[in-house]
This record gives C-alpha cells, structure tokens and sequence, in this order.
C-alpha cells in the first residue's frame, strides 16, 4: 500500500519524462501501456510496479532453494523488499526492475532444470538490457569452474554476441577514482550497515565456501563495477540488478555463523542482525515517507527528492497566474513541466525565462 501511495503522489522525474515523450524501447511502451486510463503516477508507472511486487514473490520462490525453515525465506523476502534499491525500482521509472525478473527466472528455472525456461529467460536478457554482458560474463566463469560444457557453450556465444551487437556497457575515458562513489551508490542501493555485511558475505564465501550460480552473478558484477569506478562513472542500473538478488546469501552467511554457535554464545551476533536490521527499517521509512522532511528543512533544495518536487510545485504557481507556458534549458525538466500541462513558450508568447 506504501509503494501504492508512493507512485501516484510523486511527481514525474526528469528522466521518467524524457523516456516517457522521446524514449524508444521496452521502457516507452511500458510507460505507454496505460496511457490515458489512470491518474497521476499510475498512468505510467504501473507496469513497473506490478514487475516489482513479482519480483518480491519471484525472490521468495528463489529463496526458497536455500533455506529449509519457511520463515528464514520469509524474512530473507522481507530484507529483500525493504532494501532502498528495490522499493526505488519498484515505484520509478526504470529497466532494473525488469532485468530483477528475468535474472529471478533463470535462477528458478536453473535449480529446478527446466532448460527451456532458461533459455527463454538468457534471451529477453539480450534483447531488454544493454548490458546483460555483465550477467553473461557470470555464467561463463561459473560454467567454467563447475566444468558445465552446455551452459558455458551457451553463456560464451552470447556473452560475444552481446559484445558484438548489443553491448550498451560503455567503458572509456581516463583513469578518474569514481571507487568511492560507486561504493556510495552501493551503500544507497542496500542501506550504509547492509552493504557492509553484504560485502563481508561475498568476501567470507569466496574465501571459505561453496560458491553457487547466485554467488557468481553478484561476486562477477560486483567486481567489475569495482574495476570500471577506477576509471569511469559507473551507472547502477547496469549492476545492480545482477548484485541485489544474492541478498539471500547474506542472511544465509548469518545463519551459518549463528547455528555454529551454542545458545549461551549467539547473543553477540543476534544483537549485531536487530541493528543492521533496525538500521534497514530506518533506511526504508525514509523513502516512504520522504514528504515530511520538506517540513523539516528550511532549504528544500537539499532534499533528496527535490528534483521530482520543484517542476510540480512551478507547475501549480504558474496555474494559479494563469500562465500556459514555461522555458527552461534543461529538456528534461521541460518534459516534466509538459506532462502537467505546461509547454514551451513560443517567441510571441512572454519572456523566456532560462535556469
């Protein structure tokens, strides 16, 4: 009901509306899909809602490969669903939220053997995300190492026909130490704590355990986001989706450290799991009920949804004066200012005002 109310109320973002009037693609006809039929948010952020709720559902199924206990499934879906990363997919205007679905697909169908489905899933891989090279990548080294001639026949000819044809990944420019920003996406992405525990999962299973398919997907695109910050702005929405799905791996490290232990030993580390948890909880509330803290900030620029906020509330003050027309530089924020009803101005119409 939260990510409901969250994509009806805020306004359209820059980048919504630059897909939603020039984009091409999957994300314009989704945008499209319901055109006309809804109001505010929901008229073009529907689609992308319901993927995000069978992601949530998918990730449960998926989870339920490791865990014997329901409930540890059940709390691994509700970390998964709290994370900042997925509650932002779910509610805007995006391709990961997609790319989520299909990786969800492929993890179910490859424990369950079903050959058919997988290869349905790799396709829509090529064919929807420009970088599902990253993804390819993964399953040439996992097949490799697990001695899979199939899969790393299949996972080698796509990765170089995703290389060839459809390779959206740019890699380029001088060597400029984006590492830290990279690492503060990742912390936006999970939550600061989460990540930090994330991180040490992936580390402590390369070191000391079994690693599986879900292992290889996240550890392969975590790497080399790392090795492209050192060089170039790495964009999220290429990763992301193929790390945040090992989310169930964190919780599963956690078990395995905590079951290890007698009782009387395991309130140190059930202690730490209600803090980063906590801290999680914390992380999502912000989000959802991000409107409040306009009124408690005296420059709402500083807001970290200002961007969505400022053309809407420009849009309302230039209805209450009667004025049609509005001329900004950035074409993005025109689109936002257009989607409400507010063209550019023409040169006989009144002043261009730039910002």
């Amino acid at each position: 009901m939260a990510l409901l109310y969250l994509a009806i109320t805020l306004p359209i973002g820059s980048h919504e509306a630059s897909i939603y009037y020039s984009g091409s693609g999957i994300l314009y006809t989704l945008t499209h899909l319901f055109d006309g039929y809804l109001l505010n948010g929901l008229n073009f952020r529907l689609p992308f809602l319901l993927f995000g709720f069978l992601n949530i559902f998918l990730f449960y199924k998926m989870s339920r490969h490791y865990f014997d206990n329901i409930s540890e499934s059940y709390l691994a879906t509700v970390i998964f669903a709290l994370l900042p990363g997925i509650i932002t997919s779910i509610i805007l205007v995006n391709i990961a939220v997609i790319v989520i679905s299909l990786v969800l697909f492929f993890l179910i169908f490859y424990e369950k053997k079903l050959y058919l489905g997988q290869a349905l899933s790799i396709v829509m891989l090529l064919i929807v995300h420009d970088a599902s090279v990253i993804f390819f990548i993964s399953l040439t080294l996992f097949s490799a190492v697990k001695r899979d001639r199939l899969l790393f026949g299949i996972s080698l000819t796509f990765t170089v026909i995703s290389l060839l044809f459809f390779n959206g990944l740019e890699i380029g420019g001088r060597p400029s130490g984006k590492f830290i920003e990279l690492f503060g996406l990742y912390m936006a992405l999970f939550s600061p704590l989460v990540f930090l525990y994330f991180f040490y999962s992936l580390y402590r299973i390369w070191l000391r355990e079994s690693k599986d398919i879900l292992w290889y997907i996240s550890f392969t695109a975590f790497v080399l986001s790392i090795l492209l910050s050192l060089r170039q702005r790495v964009d999220m929405t290429d990763f992301a989706p193929y790390v945040i799905v090992a989310v169930v791996l964190m919780l599963l490290t956690y078990y395995r450290t905590l079951y290890v232990r007698l009782p009387q030993f395991q309130k140190f580390y059930r202690v730490g799991f209600y803090l980063v948890f906590s801290s999680l909880i914390f992380s999502a509330m912000v989000i959802l009920f991000h409107q409040l803290f306009f009124y408690l900030i005296d420059d709402k620029s500083k807001h970290f949804a200002y961007k969505f906020y400022e053309p809407y509330w420009q849009v309302l003050e230039l209805k209450e004066i009667g004025q049609n027309c509005y001329t900004v530089k950035n074409q993005k924020v025109q689109y936002q200012l257009k989607y409400y009803g507010i063209e550019k101005c023409e040169e006989l119409d009144v002043p261009k005002i730039h910002r």
